[in-house]
């Protein structure tokens, strides 16, 4: 009895041993297509990488380990649109992972969204629409219009331009080395802006998240940081420093390396204060206004 005890055990051991082996099997897919004006992906918890091919081509490189029976990707032409898509039966999505790799030429617009999912994107002078539950999206080198959306997860936005807009629910944002029109919003993530241009009037606002904002060149145009609960900081990097300048918020949380003109006085018998200063004329307006937070202004 002892015997055949230990005997169905192995037998078991071998049974689920080939079992995993043969479900963490890597399989390859390599497909070309001519050129399309946008490529559609929707991923469910695979990563995905796309850049700049140096062909004319759009190539697309699939490595999986899902089971081949409940797992299916979707390579589909529809005129000028390229769809990629995982399709699954059951519970397929928990029992491996895909890594996706498609270069493309750089004028093809990309629309992304993926469960969880990291989604990496550079190179292109084209429009980005990517969206994430619980990854990451990592833009770089982009030229057009930027519309990121993350649940949970972060946005990292490097030397990119043009008219960004960015929303995350509890994910932070990073901005460094851009210029365009920046439209920032998150709920209880922090937004870090750095070496930025404004090539429009611009905001960032969050809920109770933190705010830096650091510039590469004196504000030409009106910007708006809004925070409830979070930290204000905008920082000019010894640029010239011009245009009309609004701080709401406690009147002891509010600093500046230039000197207040005046104080509203229709807050007198109030915590909260209006204070403002003047360099150089009335614009472009630059508005920090923080509920609980602290707002700073450096030169």
């Amino acid at each position: 009895m002892k015997r055949l005890t230990i005997l169905v055990i192995i037998f078991l051991s071998m049974v689920f041993l080939s079992f995993y082996t043969y479900s963490a099997e890597k399989k390859e897919v390599n497909k070309t297509f001519k050129p399309k004006e946008i490529v559609k992906i929707k991923i469910v918890s695979g990563d995905c990488v796309v850049k700049k091919g140096k062909s004319s081509e759009i190539n697309v490189h699939l490595v999986y380990t899902y089971p081949s029976e409940r797992f299916e990707p979707i390579f589909k032409e529809e005129g000028d649109t390229l769809i990629l898509k995982e399709e699954f039966t059951g519970h397929g999505h928990m029992e491996g992972n895909s890594s996706w790799r498609v270069t493309v030429p750089g004028k093809t617009d990309i629309d992304f969204s993926c469960a969880s999912g990291d989604f990496f994107v550079s190179g292109l002078e084209s429009e980005v629409d990517a969206e994430a539950a619980s990854g990451d999206i990592k833009v770089e080198d982009i030229k057009g219009r930027l519309r990121m959306q993350a649940a949970s997860g972060d946005i990292k936005i490097k030397k990119s331009g043009g008219d960004i807009m960015v929303k995350t629910a509890s994910g932070d944002i990073d901005i460094s080395d851009s210029r365009g029109v920046f439209n920032i919003k998150c709920a209880s993530g922090e937004i870090n802006a750095a070496a930025i241009v404004l090539k429009e009037g611009s905001t960032f606002k969050t809920a109770s998240g933190d705010i830096r904002v650091s510039l590469a060149k004196t504000a030409e145009y009106d910007m708006n940081l809004a925070s409830a609960s979070g930290n204000i900081t905008l920082d000019y990097n010894g640029h010239p420093v011009k245009g009309y300048f609004e701080f709401k918020g406690k009147r002891r949380n509010i600093n500046s390396d230039i000197p207040f003109d005046n104080e509203d006085e229709s807050y007198k018998y109030s915590p909260f204060v209006t204070r403002y200063f003047k360099k150089g004329g009335g614009s472009p307006k630059i508005s920090m206004k923080t509920v609980s937070g602290e707002l700073e202004f450096k030169k």
